[in-house]
């Protein structure tokens, strides 16, 4: 099969590659349509940490990608809730299918929960073909969602959900979202459905800030007197819940200064080793502050029903189209942010 292939930092290349067999009898094997590319890929495109891996010349060849839907065209003897030919989503990692964690409903707390595309432990899915584990809980039907909801719903959209649940947004209130990539512009737009009366979206490049001012919020560029202008407008109080969706030192550096007493503070941009946080300013002002990755499965019952419904529109974030054999200029461009993009679509076949 075809596939873009990690080869080392910003070498992501188009090429052959041996096709997945099914792993286990709980297993899938996806004929992919469409696959796109993830904020928290860029880690890997860098050559920098994800958790304890870093990226490097000498990191083995692996198929990449998290974030894909498509086509069962093979599935184990264990597989009970999808057929050959059913239109589906893959969360954009998984665990055993086997321990208890798994089974209930706990996929990453199960010691072998990992994500797609990240090593040879488990190949991507931007690629012709993936092999799903367990797929039963792993995979979610396409009906009733264009191809473009369906790969918001991989992961973005779900990460969106789940990192600003957790800064614990209460209606009337107020919040703030550092970085305005996919995630970011999609968690604005959930923090008014759930009932905010001020959001603040925060992020260097003006196009993204734009989005997020079509959408009601109050756009600012990070600055020296950025921490001032918040404080002036929340009347010297600060934000009430604060979503950190971009991993950057500069955005992590941000949140805490902005966070009001007994405020809280969600992470869930993919740190590197030496990040830290200051910790008198959480003692001294009683923040909550919590962090994650994503169960992206526990998210959708909350999610698809709204996205179904309209309540969720997620619109114009897919900036730009490519083939897959066009991967590697897609990385590149996507890393750049270059020409007003946002989210890459790269439909394969």
């Amino acid at each position: 099969m075809k596939a873009l292939v990690f080869n080392g930092p910003r070498d992501i290349r188009y090429e052959g590659y041996t096709d997945p067999e099914l792993r286990s009898a709980n297993s899938a094997i996806l004929k992919v349509e469409s696959c796109s590319i993830c904020g928290s890929d860029l880690h890997m495109y860098h050559g920098a940490h994800i958790g304890n891996t870093q990226y490097g010349t000498d990191t083995p060849r692996f198929c990449v990608g998290h974030e894909f839907v498509g086509e069962v065209v093979e599935a184990g003897d264990a597989v009970h809730g999808f057929k050959l030919g059913d239109k589906v989503l893959a969360a954009g990692g998984t665990g055993c299918g086997t321990c208890q964690h798994c089974l209930t409903g706990n996929v990453w707390s199960c010691k072998e929960a990992t994500a797609f595309g990240l090593s040879t432990g488990l190949q991507g899915g931007q690629a012709e073909f993936v092999n799903v584990p367990n797929a039963d809980t792993t995979l979610y039907s396409t009906d009733g969602l264009t191809t473009e909801q369906a790969l918001l719903l991989t992961d973005g959209m779900a990460t969106a959900y789940f990192g600003l649940t957790r800064a614990d947004p209460k209606p009337g209130g107020s919040v703030a979202v550092v970085g305005l990539g996919p995630i970011g512009i999609i968690a604005v737009e959930l923090a008014f459905l759930m009932g905010a009366a001020q959001v603040f979206a925060i992020d260097p490049v003006a196009s993204r800030r734009d989005m997020a001012a079509k959408l009601g919020a109050t756009t600012l560029a990070p600055s020296p007197d950025m921490i001032g202008q918040i404080m002036e407008a929340t009347g010297g109080a600060g934000v009430q819940s604060v979503f950190e969706a971009s991993g950057a030192k500069g955005a992590i550096n941000l949140v805490l200064p902005m966070v009001a007493r007994g405020g809280n503070a969600s992470f869930i941009g993919i740190p590197e080793p030496n990040d830290t946080l200051a910790l008198p300013l959480i003692m001294f002002k009683n923040i909550t502050v919590r962090g994650g990755i994503c169960d992206v499965q526990n998210m959708w019952p909350h999610l698809v029903p709204l996205v179904q419904s309209g309540r969720i529109k997620a619109d114009g974030l897919f900036s730009h189209q490519f083939d897959l054999s066009e991967g590697a200029e897609a990385y590149r461009l996507f890393d750049s942010r270059e020409d007003g993009v946002i989210k890459l679509r790269i439909d394969v076949g």
